[in-house]
């Protein structure tokens, strides 16, 4: 399991959601240790109010983190600041940077954090600080998913924390990226109950497809048998992204795991279009694994 995780709180009502219901069952999973933390966004205009922005943040987790520990989990906190820079003044505003830099600095196992926050009732289909932490991490990401259900008026979890890794799909694309899939995986297969390995055939001439398709599945076949969980493999054929929510509807996972690169080995912040397609149009929890 993954022992050690972070999770940055922008002390929004979905961030809230994570903290209360699904931090406390990763810790049933087999977590040991928690590290919340907070990015203060500073922008040049804020700079004299910077000590009360801090200050007010640090009381808001310190209040989170006395509210872990009375549930038994090992948990510590920090705020941070943004930087301030006149030449990156954007990235002042965002606080992915840092989030992304204290994970490598507290070597974490995971990164969780919701697909949305301040922008829930905005709609749109996921916030920009999940967006790059996925990008740039070098660290798996669990993207917890949300929405705000206009009919209810109240926010949706699109999952179950307590069941998230029991039915995985797990969309390979057969490059070295899904080697490192399958090593991810491994951390958690004592709890799952059962799995898809999963590949779209989206390459290659009309003449070759039957050739290609074959070739796919006695790839998963392989990968299959080094596994020690119950698992059955699929070959799909066209728009890999199409195939692969189509997927989840009719197998229901309880998460999609994938990588966030693909054949061609996309670089710096880009994500391969399958991947950026099912991060922001699946509604199930997503784990992202870097292959650089």
């Amino acid at each position: 399991m993954f022992e050690k995780i972070m999770f940055p709180t922008d002390f929004s009502e979905v961030s809230t959601h994570v903290l209360e219901n699904c931090i406390p069952k990763l810790f049933e999973m087999g977590t040991k240790e928690i590290i919340v933390i907070h990015v203060v966004d500073i922008l040049p205009s804020q700079y004299m109010i910077m000590e009360e922005l801090e200050m007010e943040a640090k009381k808001k987790l310190d209040k989170i983190i006395e509210d872990l520990k009375s549930k038994g989990i090992n948990a510590t906190g920090n705020v941070y600041l943004g930087s301030i820079t006149p030449t990156i003044v954007e990235e002042a505003r965002c606080p992915y940077l840092e989030i992304i830099d204290r994970g490598v600095c507290e070597m974490v196992d995971l990164i969780v954090i919701p697909s949305k926050g301040k922008n829930l009732k905005r709609l749109t289909q996921i916030g920009n600080t999940a967006l790059n932490v996925v990008r740039k991490s070098s660290i798996p990401v669990l993207l917890l998913k949300y929405d705000w259900n206009r009919e209810k008026n109240s926010l949706e979890f699109y999952g179950d924390c307590g069941r998230m890794f029991e039915k995985p799909l797990i969309a390979l694309d057969l490059s070295p990226c899904s080697d490192l899939i399958i090593s991810v995986v491994r951390r958690f297969s004592e709890k799952i109950k059962h799995a898809k390995l999963y590949h779209v055939v989206d390459y290659g001439d009309v003449e070759k497809m039957e050739e290609n398709i074959e070739k796919a599945k006695n790839a998963l076949s392989l990968y299959a048998k080094k596994l020690d969980f119950d698992c059955d493999t699929e070959v799909g054929v066209g728009i890999a992204s199409k195939e692969i929510l189509a997927k989840i509807v009719e197998y229901k996972p309880s998460m999609l795991v994938i990588g966030k690169t693909g054949r061609g080995y996309l670089r710096e912040i880009l994500l391969g279009s399958t991947a950026d397609a099912l991060i922001r149009e699946a509604k199930i929890p997503i784990l992202v694994v870097p292959c650089r």
